[in-house]
């Protein structure tokens, strides 16, 4: 049996006297495409956030990829755990976040060049075959406000695979998006999930979950309600609280 990629224990978060995530645990498999949907406020985004120490979880330990970081050690391990966590996992946001004074190109080719070192024609040649990869060869040179929502954020995921993860993080890649353009980002999602990237996903898109998904986390108040694979979640919920929201959204 191969390792979980993804190992989480025990995993809290509180923001003052609010406790936002209540004690999970996960692991997830390499290649595997967990989802997890719930009501908006139930701790999804949080506890994505916590994966790479965007934000620091109060207890527990969340172990991606042989890194293993406990909630509050201290600091100067806590960064070079998080610098190494951050290289294994890219993060795609619901705000695409990209450099506006920066070319599509050039917001690709940046964290490569600082962060990795990479050679600078090495990068364009990466940041080239990623445009090709999202099909935005053609918008190479144009900055990020002469771009739609939909092709903002296939540059976005093109920046966070140029780092060459292992894991890849979606926190509702699509909600910022107009409807007619969320398309175009759930096929570069599925393109993605097709080529075997371990992917953990917060979305509201219920055929991503139906169709891309391993399985699918049903996460409320906190803490996860049920988890299984979406053929057994959507048809044959065996949580009431899970019938509710499915009776909401589908």
């Amino acid at each position: 049996m191969p390792e979980p990629i993804i190992k989480v224990r025990g995993l809290h978060k509180y923001f003052g006297a609010l406790h936002v995530i209540k004690g999970v645990d996960l692991d997830v498999m390499p290649q595997e495409v967990v989802v997890i949907i719930g009501p908006s406020g139930g701790g999804k985004s949080t506890f994505l956030r916590c994966l790479n120490f965007l934000e620091e979880p109060s207890a527990g330990t969340v172990e991606i990829d042989g890194v293993e970081i406990r909630a509050r050690e201290p600091s100067r391990e806590l960064r070079k755990h998080i610098r190494e966590i951050r290289k294994k996992a890219g993060m795609v946001f619901q705000q695409f976040n990209l450099f506006p004074h920066k070319t599509a190109l050039e917001n690709i080719i940046e964290a490569p060049i600082v962060v990795k070192g990479m050679p600078k024609e090495e990068a364009i040649a990466k940041g080239e075959e990623l445009l090709a990869w999202v099909g935005l060869s053609d918008k190479r040179d144009e900055y990020p406000s002469r771009l739609s929502g939909g092709q903002q954020q296939r540059v976005a995921i093109a920046r966070a695979l140029a780092m060459e993860p292992k894991i890849m993080l979606f926190d509702e890649p699509t909600s910022a998006l107009d409807p007619e353009l969320i398309g175009e980002v759930v096929e570069v999602m599925e393109r993605l999930a097709n080529e075997g990237m371990t992917m953990v996903v917060v979305t509201h898109e219920m055929h991503f979950a139906r169709d891309v998904a391993d399985r699918v986390i049903l996460m409320a108040d906190g803490s996860w309600v049920e988890m299984g694979p979406p053929e057994v979640l959507f048809t044959n919920p065996k949580e009431e609280r899970t019938r509710q929201f499915l009776a909401h959204i589908l």
